[in-house]
């Protein structure tokens, strides 16, 4: 089978032991799905219709929806959720804990760092980081980290920053290089 728009012939869905794969998947070669980070990993489960690119890796216990599409290199870590018609775009990172609804798009380049949540109908701009940290360093005892939590029907421009522990309200928009290091109201520009 090709995918369209691609002389590559795609993977045989069966052939990832540690996945439940939907149907009509497409993966391209190279792809890893259910990546076993630890020997009592559960599977990587992907919904009906999706598209795995070159050189993505998506780790075992993942929940994804249908009609997902990681683009070339994307990273998808343990423990994430995700809802129908998601998209993580090349390069981009999505690390453990990590909860998005439906229609998220995350834009390529771009970095979600564990306990981030996301609502539905969310875009990321290529290049958006979010943090979970406000100290870059390791102490001792080690707080639990707290990404940010972004709304419903939010906007997130290209290159933006997102600081730790913040809330994106719904309907909001966040311009391209932003830095957001305190609380969005809901309907702001």
């Amino acid at each position: 089978m090709t995918h369209p728009g691609s002389t590559d012939a795609t993977v045989d869905a069966s052939g990832f032991d540690n996945a439940a794969i939907g149907e009509g998947t497409l993966i391209e070669p190279d792809a890893m799905v259910g990546f076993r980070y630890h020997a009592g990993c559960g599977p990587a489960r992907l919904g009906a219709n999706c598209t795995i690119r070159r050189g993505a890796t998506i780790y075992g216990d993942v929940v994804i929806g249908d009609y997902f599409d990681a683009g070339l290199f994307a990273v998808v870590k343990a423990l994430v959720r995700m809802g129908d018609q998601c998209v993580v775009g090349n390069h981009s990172a999505i690390e453990g804990i990590v909860r998005m609804g439906d229609d998220v798009r995350v834009m390529s380049n771009t970095y979600i760092p564990t306990r981030t949540w996301f609502g539905s109908h969310v875009f990321i701009g290529p290049g958006v980081t979010f943090l979970n940290d406000k100290y870059p360093y390791k102490r001792d005892p080690m707080p639990t980290p707290r990404g940010a939590t972004v709304e419903d029907d939010v906007m997130i421009g290209g290159g933006a920053t997102v600081l730790p522990d913040v809330t994106i309200g719904e309907r909001s928009f966040i311009a391209a290089g932003a830095v957001v290091t305190k609380d969005v109201p809901a309907r702001s520009l």
